[in-house]
């Protein structure tokens, strides 16, 4: 193990950060290079809030490799199928396959969890990491410019703790307070999209059990709604998108459901029963920006929200997060030969290099996730020839309509 230790400190223990923290401690431990990391959450306590999410084989191939799939498979759903319909009539328009066929076509599953339980996990695995320390309640107050590098300070119960770092690494959100604090936020700006997400669970015990086995997806005018069952199928993580002027400047709203109703008045029963069981749904103003990476500093990068926000409607947001982590986890340690030059000669080229080669994947991912949201939210008379289209092709081409997305999901990541 080589004595020239590094240091890494992360901004935020969310998806994004804690999977940085995992890949890195891998990564650094079989490459036998000293790395230690140290996590910053200005939370208190852990508590990632949000639903469910869907990740599909791109990221569950990378969360295989960091040894969490099998404990996540315990909690999570394994959607047969996606089925889209009309969300008016109900009558199904496509249908996808996942479960067995998404497994054998890419090596690992697609699976729908509760952001809870992913972060339950990725939290009690880096807390079982001899090389990495999460630190609660450290919001993070001021970078200080040294030469062309920066520390970092933190507010930790009103004192101010300096933490002097070979990278920092800003996992802090759509919202990230370290891309405020260099003034970036002003020129890569997450602005709201005049789309929001309307986000509940369901507990009702027949309808868990009528949409137990698939993914479902309603579309219709300037509306769609998803459905997935999560916490070991005792749950249904149910989602409506709409479009509108968001009128809070807020995150995470309690939801007023007759508001929702007035958006899908006239929509199926399905859709009735789902929104009457699931009781207090929370209300989120969908923002999207420009991906970025890197500043103009040679030791701050940024990954996740902070770095890309998009839109979820290629149910990316979370796999992009994991990819980011991989990616930088293999991009530092290739050529480990190179490890004691790492914070001076090599560290700014591998970064330029790691923001070469996720810019192009994830600007295409936003692009197609905002292609999606104009599919979805079609109105008549184009809908109509949209479903007929999706008819033809999942009645005599079934398969392609998961495999258009080979591009995406056979991306790997994982040879760290």
């Amino acid at each position: 193990m080589s004595e020239q230790r590094k240091t890494v400190a992360i901004i935020g223990a969310g998806i994004a950060g804690l999977t940085a923290a995992l890949s890195l401690s891998l990564a650094a431990n079989q490459a036998e290079q000293s790395l230690d990391i140290e996590i910053f959450e200005k939370a208190e306590v852990a508590n990632e809030e949000g639903a469910g999410l869907q990740l599909s084989p791109n990221a569950t191939h990378i969360l295989q490799k960091l040894g969490l799939l099998d404990e996540l498979l315990a909690c999570a759903g394994q959607p047969q199928n996606i089925i889209m319909a009309d969300g008016r009539t109900g009558q199904q328009i496509a249908d996808i396959p996942l479960g067995d066929y998404a497994q054998a076509r890419y090596g690992a599953p697609y699976i729908v969890v509760h952001r809870g339980d992913l972060h339950r996990i990725l939290l009690a695995k880096a807390t079982q990491q001899t090389n990495i320390n999460i630190y609660f309640g450290h919001e993070l107050a001021n970078l200080v410019q040294q030469d062309a590098k920066y520390k970092c300070e933190f507010n930790y119960l009103g004192k101010a703790i300096n933490k002097q770092a070979d990278l920092y690494i800003a996992a802090d959100g759509v919202w990230s307070q370290c891309k405020s604090q260099l003034g970036l936020d002003a020129r890569n700006l997450a602005v709201y999209s005049g789309h929001m997400a309307w986000r509940g669970l369901v507990d009702d015990t027949q309808l868990v059990e009528k949409f137990q086995n698939s993914t479902h997806v309603w579309l219709g005018n300037k509306a769609h709604v998803v459905l997935y069952p999560i916490s070991g199928g005792k749950q249904l993580n149910l989602v409506a998108f709409t479009e509108g002027v968001f009128k809070q400047k807020s995150w995470a709203l309690d939801a007023d459901i007759s508001e929702l109703k007035t958006h899908l008045t006239g929509w199926n029963e399905d859709i009735e029963a789902l929104l009457d069981a699931a009781g207090q749904m929370k209300i989120w103003p969908l923002c999207a920006g420009a991906p970025e990476y890197q500043t103009a500093h040679d030791n701050i990068l940024f990954i996740g929200d902070a770095a890309h926000p998009t839109l979820p409607y290629q149910a990316q947001g979370a796999a992009m997060a994991v990819e980011d982590a991989a990616c930088l986890a293999n991009l530092l340690y290739a050529g480990a030969e190179d490890w004691h030059h790492w914070a001076d000669e090599i560290l700014p080229l591998k970064l330029r290099v790691y923001e070469a080669s996720r810019h192009d994947r994830v600007t295409k991912t936003q692009q197609t996730a905002l292609q999606n949201a104009r599919i979805f939210h079609l109105s008549a008379p184009i809908s109509w020839a949209r479903d007929l289209y999706l008819k033809f092709l999942s009645r005599f081409a079934r398969k392609s309509l998961l495999s258009r997305l080979d591009w995406l999901y056979s991306k790997r990541y994982d040879n760290f």
